[in-house]
């Protein structure tokens, strides 16, 4: 079951250069962290009870990558994350019911999160990512 929006994934081509902004807002930048499973860097901004993710790709050959080059911009809103509390148990559920998934199993995400993707043909295109954490995101 899903309990809050956890973020939103935004796409950048480079994190130091996207959180002037977020800074001008008020809003502190999390540290940058590399998640090897995903082949990228990201770094959260606490907004609220939610976060923001700036995710850069730092693999260039990889579908992230991909994804950024067809945007033809330099950053791009990429993906809702919906907090769940038993991922396995929700990706089981999905499965049952016929929903395309992109990750099978959970993979290791950004703040010891598990976290799993469904296909974007799930949700009409958007590109939408369960995520089970123990609690919120440390910034430091």
């Amino acid at each position: 079951m899903v309990s809050k929006i956890d973020h939103l994934g935004l796409l950048v081509d480079d994190i130091d250069a996207n959180t002037d902004l977020f800074e001008l807002l008020g809003l502190d930048v999390g540290a940058i962290e590399h998640v090897p499973a995903f082949g990228v860097d990201i770094a959260f901004i606490r907004v609220g009870e939610s976060l923001v993710e700036l995710v850069e790709p730092v693999e260039r050959d990889s579908e992230i990558a991909a994804d950024l080059a067809a945007a033809e911009r330099s950053a791009v809103l990429h993906h809702v994350a919906f907090r769940v509390r038993d991922i396995d148990a929700q990706l089981s559920t999905l499965r049952a019911a016929g929903v395309a998934l992109a990750d099978e199993t959970p993979r290791r995400g950004a703040g010891g999160s598990r976290v799993a993707f469904l296909d974007r043909r799930a949700a009409n295109g958007v590109r939408v990512e369960l995520v089970e954490r123990d609690g919120d995101v440390s910034l430091g």
